[in-house]
């Protein structure tokens, strides 16, 4: 049934007509062992090879050509070394699939799979016209007030039954966080109340850069999540939006010199890994360092992402702590990094490509990413929280972020288009924490309250945490669609937490990585009880994608200035906590108003011939007022605390 002959020595699992090629790099073994499977549970091979270095290996690749293999077998590897000694069955580096066995275990059968080209059609959105959403696919579906099947809550289907609602709002984009195979056990601390050993639920620990988390899928077979996947993009796609994978190449699941063995310490621990001396260097926090300087780990990661692209239809891809991938071995930038590989490459150039620039050891990049990479921007995040908390001090740099230049970019071809702009992420509060608490509440995490940031510019509105206060309730809804419309009223390009537009609490909790329960998941009775920050942010991002006036890159066809209480006299003093801006494309023309002060003030309105229309007023209930309230005067009042937008009459 199956005939064996000398394989190619190419990586991972091929399947080229009725035979199947198998390839591995390992530089620690003497042989390796290749076990295959009919299925998946079988406890006894089909077949059972030893390939040793002086026939079945080229270089330091083993590899073999079997005839009879067909999609959907299972296979593992094992190493031997000089000295005998024969590892676990590992993850080969380049599987498509994983199945664990016995089921539940952390020991790994691969699954042979059979790549096709991604067909379906793929929206190419501009990137001028590109509205972010960081999402978590368990988290949005899993509660069961998202009101679909128990068995799609938290599925790739479970997120398709909700696009309607993804659709409406208006985001154009999907950032996934990490949906690799990943390590869910790497914690030691226990839930303070049950006692239970705690997961890592959001996955930045993976194991494989090529298979699937087989949580997310509703069928848990061979190939289930594999099918459902594809599934999901091509009806991400046919409805206009993208995919965008939150990706995770700066370490593995694998941890320190005490951490589990699934393949990389097996296979070539001083090729993947960066060493200290006799130990790990740890520049993202976790035990491990991916060596993305040699060529092995490299080339690892650029197929990893083509066939995300190729393959899968990803639109595109988030670096996770991006430094690292632009450092050499000793944690020093250097020329030729695999950013820049990225950058240059002719697959991968043409995709979005998102960087958080900084590492966990304090390296921080932010502006120094190669062309076209564009850059998460912190300096926005915090400057946006403390002007709306009422810090003194920050007209100047609300106005730089408000035209998308707050970051310094060495390369000159970068643009405002190259800025990711957001006022939360996965990381830290929700927007409802941040305007609901003065400090964290990690406490469920089981490290005393030790873990997440502890300078979050967050303000509690008079009362800390959840209230029945009516009045401090109004004030956080007015506090959130302030943030919403700078937001959405800035050049660069915003991102959007999942939830945030409902109001979404984690209690207070600002590194939920460990929770998957009703602290992370999304609440979809908010739908109704927020309803007014919902229809809030759904009509600020119907009149973002409207408007000219976000779209122009050119700086011929922008004209933005900026003004005080007092038109033409912009207050930049230490004290101003006033501002206005003027934004021009052609005919179109938009005055922003600012108040962060605590009383109310009377500002200007340029003269205009056709007069001006009143269209956002945060702080009215109904904050979006369209385009029906004509204002002949000169002057306007504004509420303390609050962000008004007048567009120019058309006659």
């Amino acid at each position: 049934m199956f005939e064996i002959e000398k394989g190619f020595p190419l990586l991972g699992c091929k399947l080229i007509r009725d035979r199947c090629n198998f390839g591995i790099y390992a530089t620690t073994a003497r042989c390796m062992i290749l076990k295959i499977y009919r299925f998946v549970y079988e406890e006894v091979p089909l077949v059972e090879v030893i390939l040793d270095r002086e026939t079945s290996c080229m270089g330091d690749v083993f590899c073999i050509s079997i005839k009879g293999v067909e999609e959907g077998f299972a296979y593992t590897w094992q190493t031997v070394t000089e000295k005998g000694e024969m590892s676990i069955p590992l993850i080969d580096p380049y599987a498509r699939s994983l199945s664990a066995f016995p089921k539940g275990s952390n020991h790994y059968k691969n699954i042979v799979v059979n790549d096709k080209v991604y067909k379906g059609e793929r929206p190419f959105i501009p990137w001028e016209e590109t509205i972010i959403y960081e999402m978590h696919v368990g988290a949005f579906t899993k509660s069961p007030t998202s009101q679909i099947e128990n068995r799609e809550r938290g599925t790739f289907e479970g997120l398709l039954k909700k696009l309607p609602y993804l659709k409406e709002l208006g985001v154009t984009s999907l950032e996934l966080m990490p949906i690799f195979k990943w390590n869910k056990h790497t914690l030691s601390n226990k839930h303070p109340i049950t006692q239970e050993t705690l997961q890592d639920e959001w996955g930045y620990n993976s194991i494989s850069f090529f298979a699937l988390q087989e949580v997310y899928a509703m069928d848990r077979g061979a190939l289930g999540e594999v099918k459902e996947f594809r599934k999901f993009v091509e009806a991400i796609h046919q409805n206009g939006m993208e995919v965008i994978l939150d990706v995770v190449y700066n370490h593995t699941g694998e941890g320190g010199q005490d951490g589990k063995v699934f393949n990389f310490k097996a296979l070539a621990p001083e090729v993947y890994y960066k060493w200290n001396g006799s130990y790990h260097r740890n520049d993202a926090g976790t035990g491990n360092t991916l060596n993305n300087k040699h060529i092995v780990t490299k080339q690892l990661i650029l197929d990893s992402l083509r066939y995300w692209v190729v393959c899968m239809g990803i639109d595109g891809f988030r670096f996770d702590l991006a430094s690292i991938l632009m450092q050499n071995e000793v944690g020093n930038w250097y020329a030729g990094s695999i950013m820049e590989d990225i950058a240059n490459d002719p697959i991968l150039s043409h995709v979005k490509l998102i960087a958080e620039c900084w590492d966990a050891k304090g390296a921080y990049d932010v502006g120094r990413m190669p062309y076209p990479i564009a850059e998460w921007s912190d300096c926005y995040r915090d400057t946006m929280r403390r002007f709306v908390r009422g810090d003194q001090g920050m007209t100047n740099a609300v106005a730089k972020c408000l035209t998308g230049s707050e970051i310094q970019f060495q390369d000159t071809r970068k643009n405002k288009t190259h800025t990711i702009q957001f006022i939360t992420a996965h990381d830290g509060f929700t927007m409802w924490d941040l305007v609901s608490y003065q400090y964290k509440q990690n406490r469920l995490n089981g490290e005393g309250n030790r873990d997440g940031n502890n300078n979050n510019y967050s303000y509690n509105c008079g009362e800390e945490g959840e209230t029945q206060n009516e009045k401090i309730i109004s004030i956080r809804k007015k506090r959130i669609k302030n943030y919403f419309a700078l937001l959405l009223l800035s050049q660069g390009i915003p991102m959007l937490l999942m939830g945030d537009e409902l109001g979404r609490s984690q209690k207070g909790n600002n590194n939920a990585f460990c929770q998957d329960n009703e602290v992370t998941w999304v609440d979809w009775s908010l739908t109704e009880k927020n309803k007014e920050i919902l229809e809030f942010v759904k009509s600020m991002i119907k009149f973002r994608k409207e408007s000219n006036c976000f779209k122009a890159i050119n700086k011929e066809q922008l004209k933005i200035t900026f003004h005080g209480v007092n038109y033409n006299e912009p207050d930049w003093s230490y004290y101003s906590c006033s501002l206005a801006e003027q934004i021009e494309v052609g005919s179109e023309k938009l005055y922003i108003m600012m108040n962060n002060y605590i009383e109310p003030l009377v500002f200007d309105l340029p003269k205009q011939e056709q007069g001006w229309q009143l269209i956002i007023d945060t702080s009215q209930s109904q904050s979006f007022i369209g385009c029906h309230l004509k204002v002949q005067e000169t002057r306007y009042c504004m509420n303390p605390f609050t962000i008004c937008v007048f567009r120019c009459c058309t006659k």
